[in-house]
């Protein structure tokens, strides 16, 4: 369920890059000097400085670190700021602004920073990232200050270290910071669970993505699908030239996004066979409520044009029967498959005849390729000849009629101990984004033809399901505007 209190996305992401900058770089620091060069960078990231001060309590007094001139309204800022203790912007006299950033730790102020701007005001994500940045720098102060007595305060230090680490892992999403050479230089507890879970597989696929973001320039959001898991991968280079990846698992949302479009699949299947059924049926009757008033006026040949359209549409609709009780009886898994030895080339030989007539009638040239010799199967013939009369079907109905040489192609190869069917058109084609879902229940591909040709959705799912319940299995290629080709494999025996 949706709420508005959530942050948008892209400035999540954009938060965790300036976290992992800012923790990247205060890690590397080992000298006051470089501290302040540093405070100067990650600030000037988010404010624009015209200039700053950096303040050393001593005593009841401040010393600038830098020799620079304090004014009288400097240092009264500064005193503010060390009973505060509190990240501010305040408008100075000259119109200026200035941002009030302390160092504090345990409620000791240990360094000021004061820097005139032209901000009038900061955003709470900015604010937000201050005062971790408050918090991070303060214990980099502390450290540096007590040198030498680093072996005291190594506890300390791992205390704020566990502390940062449990805020990054306690995140949902797992994260890591890559380099330029694309190894891991971190990782939080959830992403190394991801990696413990899908294994080098993800890595692989997050490097190549890497590598995708690097000819991009811009930050990617990408898909990864495992055995029915879903995650979602954020990528983005850091400001230090590093790369930030984070991991989302999704798997709940696209289940269900699965069902709802399953349920909504299902209901227009439904819309889809009461029309598909009623179209024959009112054929039907209206050709036979006009043999029943005009019998006595209609002459032969009309009238056997009326019984054949009869015939026609009462063919069609044992058709569509035919298929839904298919689908049933392999949902319930009651379907029966008699398998017997047979001549593979004389039965598509046969299934060619049988459908050679109906692919001219629609301007479509059929073609077999047969090996000499006869290759024996142990298959059922009746539902062999079903699935391949289906994909015939299929490739009639979706010929291409804008081009002027049309052809569906039968092959058949020999294969040792096993054959390879190959059902070859130059019709429309099947866009790349559709070739998986194809042998969907209910999938229909939502084209300006869709509801143009009938059809239930169930056909191919029916075939995919009679192919690989006699270990077969059936598999596509297809380019959209090219054609398309199904490959059908089966054991001989």
């Amino acid at each position: 369920m949706a709420s508005k209190d959530i942050i948008p996305k892209n400035m999540v992401i954009e938060t965790y890059s300036k976290i992992s900058d800012l923790v990247m770089e205060l890690s590397s620091l080992n000298n006051l000097s470089q501290l302040e060069k540093s405070i100067h960078s990650i600030v000037n990231r988010v404010v624009p400085i015209n200039e700053e001060f950096f303040l050393k309590p001593h005593n009841s007094d401040y010393i600038e670190i830098n020799e620079k001139e304090i004014s009288d309204e400097i240092k009264d800022l500064a005193v503010w700021a060390a009973k505060s203790l509190k990240i501010s912007i305040f408008t100075l006299e000259n119109g200026e602004n200035a941002l009030i950033l302390p160092f504090s730790k345990s409620q000791k102020l240990l360094l000021l920073y004061i820097c005139k701007t032209d901000v009038e005001e900061i955003s709470n994500e900015i604010m937000l990232f201050l005062n971790i940045m408050s918090f991070l720098t303060a214990t980099i102060i502390e450290n540096l200050e007590l040198y030498e007595e680093i072996l005291k305060t190594n506890e300390e230090v791992e205390k704020n270290r566990d502390f940062l680490n449990q805020i990054l892992n306690s995140m949902i999403s797992g994260l890591a910071v890559f380099n330029h050479e694309y190894k891991k230089i971190f990782t939080n507890s959830n992403f190394d669970n991801f990696e413990k879970e899908y294994g080098e597989e993800l890595i692989k696929f997050i490097k190549n993505e890497l590598i995708n973001l690097e000819i991009a320039g811009e930050k990617i959001t990408k898909e990864f699908e495992f055995k029915e898991h879903f995650l979602s991968l954020d990528f983005l280079k850091t400001n230090n030239e590093n790369y930030l990846v984070i991991i989302s698992d999704i798997t709940g949302t696209k289940e269900l996004e699965r069902l709802k479009k399953l349920d909504q699949m299902k209901t227009e299947f439904l819309s889809t066979v009461s029309h598909e059924l009623r179209t024959p049926l009112a054929a039907i009757k209206a050709y036979s409520e006009s043999i029943v008033d005009s019998l006595e006026i209609l002459d032969m040949e009309t009238l056997k044009d009326f019984m054949e359209t009869i015939l026609n549409e009462a063919n069609h609709l044992q058709n569509l029967l035919d298929e839904i009780l298919d689908f049933s009886r392999l949902e319930m898994k009651t379907i029966n498959i008699k398998k017997e030895e047979f001549s593979i080339n004389d039965l598509i030989e046969e299934i060619y005849l049988s459908n050679k007539n109906k692919a001219e009638i629609n301007g479509v040239k059929m073609y077999r390729v047969l090996p000499k010799e006869k290759i024996i199967v142990n298959l059922d013939r009746t539902r062999l000849k079903q699935i391949l009369s289906n994909l015939i079907d299929n490739a009639i109905k979706y010929s291409d009629k804008r081009k002027d040489m049309r052809f569906i192609k039968i092959t058949v190869k020999d294969e040792k101990d096993k054959v390879l069917i190959l059902v070859e058109d130059n019709g429309i084609g099947i866009a790349k984004e559709h070739h998986e879902k194809i042998f969907e229940k209910f999938y229909r591909v939502d084209s300006s033809l869709t509801y143009e040709i009938s059809g239930t959705g169930i056909g191919l799912s029916v075939v995919k399901e009679l192919v690989e319940i006699q270990g077969g299995k059936i598999w596509l290629k297809s380019v959209e505007g090219k054609g398309t080709r199904f490959y059908i494999e089966f054991k001989k025996g």
